[in-house]
């Protein structure tokens, strides 16, 4: 069993060197006042590290420190491990500015 466990945490360790304390950027539909029309969700936040990183983080591991629903930076923690916490930073865009 801790062996199994520390295939995991080798794993969790490894995920956790490729993106700890890294930004991704996000573009979202936004209103003039910097509100989000739909907040950004674990599941998106999953999609876009797997996308970039090729690496997959179940949803339920990551945490936002609070909930994205306006642009701008935000800290979310992802649980990878019970022994291993890494933090990123997800930047929200208006998608408009976007050319």
């Amino acid at each position: 069993l801790s062996k199994k466990d520390n295939e995991k945490k080798k794993e969790a360790k490894k995920i956790s060197d490729i993106i700890n304390k890294k930004k991704y950027t996000v573009k979202k539909l936004s209103t003039e006042n910097k509100e989000l029309y739909g907040s950004v969700k674990p599941t998106e936040i999953s999609k876009l590290i797997a996308e970039i990183e090729k690496v997959e983080i179940n949803p339920s591991n990551i945490q936002p420190t609070k909930e994205i629903k306006s642009l701008g930076e935000y800290k979310v923690e992802i649980n990878l491990h019970s022994e291993v916490q890494t933090q990123i930073t997800i930047k929200v865009i208006p998608q408009e500015e976007i050319k």
